[in-house]
């Protein structure tokens, strides 16, 4: 982020009051538990004290710890015990070892006077994330400083140390408008030096980024801190928008903008940058090991900007491009895809983007309030403005369960790899047949990367079963198909009764036939070419397969005529990505908040399904299943 830090230094620095304490502390007065304990008879003692607190006057000097462990291993009963106790509990809290200044705080507890001990208390809890017992200790100190001289330590540490402990605390309990009010606190204490300031920041926009929309209202209810109205403005903007309440919108945006503008965030809000519905984003590799990849996405989504519209008053969008492959050494962002998704929001004026995956490019993209369409099963969640639009391969494996036990079938077997993937898929397939009233009666596993499969399938013979699910490539299926048929096991086409089935789908000699289904990623018409007689009727899920359907004989043809070959998944994927984008504009979205809330509410006739998010913006529509049928592939209806 670009923090404007010379001005927002400035403003927060000048409005702190609080005291600083740069000079080498006098040792503090006897403590009344241990009165007249190695008094005014250690004058060795006093000495060793003199030495050890001057050094911890500066925390963060390594040698500290150590002399004041020592003092205490040599001085057990001096009367500045509790001093030097509290002040390496401070010292090793300031170091971030809370479980060595929690031993050193129950060691010393006697010693401690009750205010001391109930403050170190709670920084320890906090720092050992039991917050709720953190935020009862220390509560009193929310819009309080704590004793000039606790601890013994310099003050500017103690309020810090304190500060950044119940910001924590209250974000981690869901209060994150006060969290942000305490690291303003943070960056006014009086003697910070940048670094630091520029920290209370960084943490406060690393909590927005965390806090959902209505959360986001919520939090500046009645709240009067800048920095958490600089930081959580924007989603509390983009929330009031979503749900119809322009004027609050307007009123909140106008103010968040001038607060942002007094502390040198942004010039303006981004929701304030006027977006063109016309104009449309694609990120994606177009150089690199991955332009092969950023290629085929552009050739699909490029068809959207040239297909027919049904608008009443047919308008020319425009695509504008950005290459996700640039390294961080050409981007102050970090990488191709955060640099892209900003010059696109900020200096094209786009009204949304579809992008490759990455994560820091869909936080940048949730701050700048722009709808992102991404190429990737996992979404940015609901508080995200990124919405996935290839449907999770789990999902694809749950539908083909579904598909099954629909048709009839109750006994189900896996034959998978022995993956990550694959048992990950199976326990998907596995799970759907289960609530659907199904059940596994066999699960076999071969080793990855395996070309022969007969003592697989040998094993598999012998169990009974009316579909088997292969949660594997199209590679892996042209190799297991023929396998099958070698030992007689043969698909079953969906089209058939399944009762009249079931006695041939049984254990024993003779030919079985069983319903074959497989997820069959990069399925091709080459690989099907290859195996046609032995996939009769099986059922895949692989995403996109360009078949014989209304639904994408439009976009096929066009495809072919200007590229002279068919469509892949990841033609489609492009394609629907951007057609998403185009089809909020031509069903009356003009902003960014328009689009997000059309693609969060509507339902969208893509290629790839009748495209529909849930409220984490990841796909609940059920993917396409095709069925081989002769020569041809279609939708199985």
């Amino acid at each position: 982020m670009r923090f404007g830090v010379l001005g927002f230094l400035l403003l927060l620095g000048c409005a702190s009051t609080q005291a600083s304490a740069d000079k080498p502390l006098e040792p503090l007065p006897p403590a009344q538990g241990l009165a007249g304990i190695g008094g005014a008879g250690d004058p060795g003692g006093d000495a060793d004290f003199r030495v050890v607190a001057n050094r911890a006057a500066n925390v963060y000097d390594p040698g500290a710890r150590a002399s004041l462990e020592a003092f205490l291993l040599h001085h057990p009963h001096h009367h500045q015990r509790p001093a030097a106790a509290a002040m390496l509990i401070g010292v090793l809290l300031l170091q971030g070892d809370a479980p060595a200044a929690k031993t050193v705080l129950d060691d010393n507890t006697a010693y401690l006077p009750a205010a001391e001990r109930e403050f170190f208390d709670g920084l320890c809890a906090g720092q050992l994330l039991d917050h709720a017992r953190a935020l009862s200790l220390l509560q009193r100190y929310l819009g309080a400083a704590p004793p000039l001289g606790m601890g013994g330590l310099p003050d500017p540490d103690v309020r810090r140390l304190l500060r950044s402990t119940l910001a924590e605390s209250l974000f981690a309990l869901g209060n994150p408008g006060d969290a942000i009010d305490q690291l303003e606190l943070y960056a006014q204490i009086e003697g910070n030096r940048p670094a630091e300031r520029i920290y209370a920041v960084k943490r406060a926009q690393e909590f927005a980024v965390r806090v959902a929309g209505p959360a986001a209202v919520q939090a500046l209810v009645g709240r009067r801190g800048l920095l958490a109205r600089a930081v959580l403005g924007q989603k509390a903007v983009a929330a009031l928008r979503a749900r119809g309440d322009k004027g609050n919108a307007d009123r909140l945006e106008r103010e968040v903008m001038g607060i942002r503008r007094q502390l040198g965030f942004e010039r303006q809000l981004p929701s304030a940058i006027a977006a063109d519905p016309l104009r449309l984003g694609l990120v994606v590799p177009l150089s690199g090991a991955q332009a092969r990849l950023g290629e085929v996405i552009l050739r699909g989504a490029a068809l959207v900007i040239t297909a027919a519209t049904h608008a009443a008053n047919p308008v020319q969008f425009h695509l504008l491009l950005r290459d996700a492959a640039t390294g961080p050494e050409r981007s102050p962002l970090g990488g191709g895809t955060s640099a892209g998704i900003l010059g696109l929001a900020r200096e094209e004026k786009v009204i949304g983007v579809v992008s490759t995956p990455d994560t820091r490019g869909a936080e940048y993209a949730a701050r700048e309030g722009i709808p992102v369409v991404l190429l990737d099963e996992r979404s940015g969640g609901g508080q995200s403005t990124a919405f996935a639009v290839i449907h999770a391969a789990e999902t694809r494996a749950v539908t083909l369960a579904r598909r099954a036990l629909a048709l009839g079938a109750r006994r189900f077997a896996i034959l998978g790899p022995d993956t990550g993937a694959g048992k990950r898929l199976s326990a998907a397939f596995r799970g759907a047949v289960e609530r659907g009233g199904g059940s596994l009666t066999a699960y076999v596993t071969y080793a990855p990367g395996a070309t022969t499969f007969a003592n697989e399938i040998a094993n598999l013979r012998r169990l009974p079963f009316d579909a088997l699910y292969i949660p594997d490539n199209a590679a892996r299926l042209e190799l297991i198909a023929p396998a099958l048929a070698v030992a007689d096991i043969w698909p079953r086409s969906p089209r058939l009764a399944f009762s009249s089935a079931r006695s041939a789908a049984t254990s024993g000699p003779g030919r079985r036939e069983s319903l074959l289904l497989s997820t069959a990623l990069g399925i091709s018409a080459k690989s099907l070419r290859n195996v046609e007689r032995y996939v009769q009727g099986t059922m895949l899920c692989p995403g996109f397969y360009p078949g014989e359907d209304t639904r994408s004989a439009s976009f096929i043809s066009r495809f072919k005529g200007l590229y002279g070959t068919s469509p892949t998944a990841t033609d489609a994927y492009g394609y629907d990505a951007l057609f998403l984008l185009r089809g909020a504009v031509e069903r009356g979205a003009r902003t960014r908040a328009d689009v997000l809330r059309v693609l969060g509410t509507q339902t969208f006739e893509g290629l790839t399904g009748d495209i529909r998010f849930g409220p984490d913006r990841s796909r609940i529509d059920p993917p396409l299943v095709y069925v081989v049928d002769g020569e041809s592939v279609r939708i199985l209806k």
